[in-house]
């Protein structure tokens, strides 16, 4: 090996090595704002009461974890796995859960103000009582979420599958239903009059009752498909 090769080699392995080191030490780092987990494991941990503003969490591992109560305002989370984290009476305004999943967690009485969950995955989660205020929530899958007693305004669900939510004592205001596959979506009860963009072949697929409010020139189907 000349002497060239030679010498190129050692700086570029010190500089990787030096790399994972700060990778690794950054996994480590105390909980504080604007703190940098990107891809870092962080599975069935006590992390409530934190103020994460500001901070990145990109393609983290934190499922199973203790979110209670903390403050993700301005935070990154795209492609987060967060998998049945219970985030009850969490902030997310301003953040960006694009591609994130929480499969069966708990967000119930959180805020999601201002935020990005675009194609992310929220199977079987429930967001009871929460406040959700222009999010961008398209092409998701969220199938039997549970919306019941929460606020959704200004929010898209545009071509993402709702089929079976539950939106029982839930306010809808200017919630976008283009291209959303509403099979069995429980509108029981439910006042749509002021969604967008819900089509007559949607209500086909999904279930109401004589109490359900439907938005100007729709009409309910001569037998809901689900009357059990």
């Amino acid at each position: 090996m000349s002497p060239k090769v030679k010498y190129f080699i050692v700086p570029v392995c010190a500089l990787l090595l030096g790399v994972a080191q700060v990778a690794h030490a950054a996994c480590n780092d105390r909980r504080s704002p604007g703190m940098d987990w990107s891809g870092c494991k962080k599975t069935n941990k006590m992390l409530n009461k934190s103020d994460f503003s500001g901070s990145r969490f990109d393609d983290a591992d934190l499922s199973l974890s203790d979110l209670v109560n903390s403050d993700f305002t301005g935070a990154s989370l795209v492609k987060t796995d967060l998998t049945r984290v219970d985030a009850t009476r969490s902030r997310f305004v301003n953040a960006d859960l694009s591609k994130a999943g929480g499969y069966r967690a708990t967000f119930d009485r959180a805020t999601l103000v201002d935020s990005n969950l675009t194609k992310s995955e929220f199977l079987r989660a429930t967001f009871k009582k929460a406040e959700v205020r222009n999010v961008d929530w398209s092409r998701s899958e969220l199938g039997r979420v549970d919306f019941r007693g929460a606020t959704l305004e200004n929010v898209s669900f545009e071509f993402s599958n709702i089929s079976r939510i539950e939106l029982d004592g839930t306010r809808l205001d200017n919630v976008d239903f283009r291209g959303a596959y509403t099979y069995r979506s429980n509108f029981r009860g439910v006042d749509l009059s002021r969604v967008v963009n819900l089509g007559q072949i949607q209500l086909q697929l999904s279930c109401g009752d004589d109490k359900t409010r439907l938005p100007e020139g729709l009409s309910a189907p001569q037998e809901w498909p689900c009357t059990d």
